[in-house]
């Protein structure tokens, strides 16, 4: 059968059948003047009086005031016992298309005579209940109990999951019946339909399932096309559908009592016996009182387990969060605690995908316990992103059904809950659970639940309530609502933890700010004091060289070209804190700038340097123009060239100069950058081991002699970063030893605003 085969038993009118069961009398009359409109064509029976003569008739024709009265006043506590027509009966009575509908059951001499007080049948209802430890116990106790008072073959207690499929989680059964204990039903077996009125009448009795419908008369309502509304009623017929349906499960009569759970269908206690048996009204009423009773304990039971997770979630976030307040970082403290982290949900892996500010590197998530890849993860949270999730909240257990990029990895995500921590950027925390491979048990297929009549439109039941088996694979526990509960109350706290994180680092960012610009006052005032006592010594240095060098001889005369170049160097050491102090203070003038004019300046003023070295520039194409503070730029041109020239032993000595453009092919050192011009300096010398591609970029860092390869500050490479990066770009080198060395840089946009 197909869905939409299917939904024709959703839209099945059970209500307006047009009849009742033969157990009773119906009677429907005005509010006001009483004028009887609708009768059931069983009348006579009871009454003494046929339908026809009885329609437009006074109600007090068959019912005195003082009965009508008695049962007015009981109708809010069910049931009443009156005596109409001769006869001792139960009676209903409720309000249905503007009309109130009496409903008569005559009670049989048996009944009559041995009828037990309701308070009574109660007492031996409850009285079980007491000694029951646990849900499970408690529902056992509770069919075995229903069982005993109304004398049925079989008493099941049914609950309905989340997709209103029925499981049997309690059953009493007489020896040698069959038993459900355990077997699931499809959700086509009680439509929508159907559902709404058990929630509406929590008792429904089917005494005789081969019993002929009862009309009415009229058989519908004056001035419209369709009978009386039976939604209220207790004798409503029954769908032709439905009664097959128990025939084919070998059921002569059944009796339902529905069990609610805030107001909503939490499952029913289905009663069944072979054959036609009825319930009286004060023992259907007892049920009843049990079923309200149990849905009461059930209520307390959850909301004793509901109290405790409460409790135990409110324990573990205690302990996930506080740690984490101190924490320089929030991703370290979470690591930590990553058992605390998946049992918060039930869960065998966990990815929190907060951004840079909790602490981690480059905004790359943070994978704990069993998980998709971060690459799976990252393609994950686009996709949530781009959902509508209500309350920030998402779940499911079938992931694969609805996101086919994890359908393959259902051993790690078959399961996943989702909470998005902020609306306006891709932060979430996720929950996965691995495949739960099981076998569910169902009273017969659930994938044919219904079959067509051959030659009618009619749908009838299946057939079969064979157990039968299946295998569901790609499928995690279900989450719970407790669950989602303890997901929303993480959110909160991860939320807070981030947030006061962020407030730390911009504090400390602040004071590093203060503090660098402190230091670079104090490394300026510094360096310009020293250079003054500098200055003295080279000069007497050098009058002591002019006056006294031949009176010092040989070892005195190396002791002073000693100490005049010790002298200069610290002189060039000092220059090159001042200028590297500077920076810190430095605004930059930005201006559209060619960068092979630049280079060309350079050239002139390393020409006698670069030709006394032998050193050859290659520059295959022309530079292009960007924005930069030239004389900056210049500088770190300079430097680069400069260094690139010194560092050489063999011959051919030469020095690339060049760049990369948009859209061109660039190597795999700067396949990271995004930078429309990258910027290079080649040159084929000594190269550099990787282990210091950054140290050679440290303040006077140098990685030879101070003498060798022409002496040096070792100042130059840390400036060049330095200035680079005011320009919001990056420098760095790509070397080896023996290989030669090209550094590369970028240069980033001019500040607007």
């Amino acid at each position: 059968m197909s869905d939409a085969d299917l939904s024709v038993c959703d839209r099945e009118p059970i209500h307006l059948l047009g009849g009742i069961q033969p157990r009773g009398v119906l009677v429907a009359f005005e509010e006001g003047d009483e004028t009887i409109v609708v009768v059931s064509s069983n009348a006579a029976a009871l009454l003494g009086v046929g339908p026809d003569a009885l329609v437009g008739q006074p109600l007090g024709r068959i019912v005195s005031r003082e009965v009508l009265t008695r049962v007015e006043a009981g109708v809010a506590l069910g049931p009443v016992n009156v005596e109409v027509g001769g006869r001792r009966c139960s009676a209903l009575l409720h309000e249905s298309d503007g009309l109130r509908v009496l409903e008569l059951e005559p009670l049989s001499d048996s009944d009559a005579s041995a009828e037990e007080d309701a308070l009574t049948a109660v007492h031996r209802l409850v009285s079980p209940l007491a000694r029951a430890k646990g849900v499970g116990a408690l529902l056992q106790e509770a069919a075995a109990a229903v069982r005993a008072l109304i004398g049925y073959d079989r008493v099941m207690v049914y609950r309905f999951h989340a997709d209103f499929h029925g499981e049997v989680v309690a059953e009493s059964v007489r020896e040698g019946i069959d038993r459900f204990m355990g077997l699931h039903f499809p959700a086509t077996d009680i439509p929508v339909q159907a559902r709404a009125l058990y929630t509406r009448n929590t008792l429904r009795l089917i005494a005789d399932v081969d019993a002929k419908v009862v009309g009415l008369v009229p058989a519908t309502l004056p001035g419209t096309d369709r009978p009386l509304d039976l939604s209220g009623s207790a004798l409503r017929s029954v769908s032709e559908i439905h009664l097959e349906y128990l025939r084919n499960m070998g059921v002569g009569a059944s009796f339902s009592v529905s069990l609610l759970k805030d107001g909503q269908l939490w499952g029913l206690m289905a009663c069944h016996h072979l054959s036609p048996r009825g319930v009286s009204a004060a023992r259907r009423q007892a049920c009843d009182v049990l079923a309200r009773l149990l849905s009461l304990q059930l209520s307390a039971e959850e909301r004793a387990v509901e109290s405790a997770a409460q409790a135990r979630r409110a324990s573990l976030l205690n302990v996930l969060v506080v740690p984490g307040l101190g924490e320089y970082s929030p991703a370290r403290a979470l690591e930590a605690q990553a058992p605390l982290l998946m049992d918060l949900t039930g869960a065998r892996g966990v990815a929190l995908v907060l951004g840079a500010s909790a602490g981690l590197q480059g905004g790359a998530p943070l994978l704990l316990g069993d998980t998709p890849s971060e690459a799976e993860v990252l393609a994950l949270v686009a996709w949530l992103s781009r959902q509508e999730l209500p309350d920030d909240v998402f779940h499911v257990d079938r992931l694969g059904d609805v996101y086919p990029g994890l359908a393959s990895r259902a051993e790690v995500a078959a399961g996943l809950l989702a909470v998005r921590l902020d609306p306006a950027v891709p932060h979430f925390a996720l929950w996965f659970r691995p495949e739960v491979a099981r076998t569910v048990s169902w009273a017969g297929n659930p994938n044919k639940p219904v079959r067509p009549e051959p030659g009618h439109a009619r749908l009838r039941p299946r057939a079969s309530f064979d157990v039968w088996r299946e295998e569901v694979r790609d499928a995690s526990l279900p989450w719970s609502a407790q669950d989602l509960e303890a997901a929303r109350a993480l959110k909160g706290a991860l939320v807070g933890v981030v947030l006061r994180h962020a407030e730390e680092l911009a504090r400390l960012s602040r004071e590093l700010a203060r503090s660098n610009a402190e230091l670079d006052a104090f490394g300026g005032t510094v360096a310009h004091d020293l250079k003054e006592p500098l200055r003295g010594i080279l000069q007497y240095s050098s009058f002591l060289q002019e006056d006294f060098g031949p009176a010092l001889g040989q070892a005195g005369g190396a002791q002073l070209e000693a100490l005049t170049w010790l002298a200069k160097r610290t002189h060039e050491l000092v220059d090159s804190l001042f200028e590297y102090s500077r920076l810190g203070r430095l605004e930059l003038a930005w201006e559209e700038t060619n960068q092979q004019v630049l280079v060309d300046d350079v050239l002139r003023t390393l020409g006698a340097r670069l030709e006394e070295g032998r050193v050859e520039v290659r520059m295959p194409r022309r530079l292009p123009t960007v924005a930069c503070d030239p004389i900056r730029i210049r500088q770190v041109w300079a430097n680069l060239i400069s260094n690139a020239a010194k560092y050489q032993t063999a011959e051919p000595r030469w020095v690339e100069v060049g760049f990369l453009g948009p859209g061109e092919t660039r190597p795999e050192a700067a396949r990271h950058v995004t930078a429309p011009y990258l910027f290079f300096v080649r040159d084929p010398g000594i190269g550099i081991a990787p282990q210091f591609h950054e140290a050679i970029f440290e303040l006077f860092r140098r990685l030879h002699p101070a003498q060798a390869f022409g002496g040096g500050s070792g100042a130059g490479l840390a400036i060049a970063r330095r200035l680079v990066s005011l320009h919001g770009g990056l420098l760095w080198v790509d070397s080896a030893p023996g290989r030669g060395s090209t550094f590369f840089f970028t240069l980033g946009k001019e500040p607007r605003g």
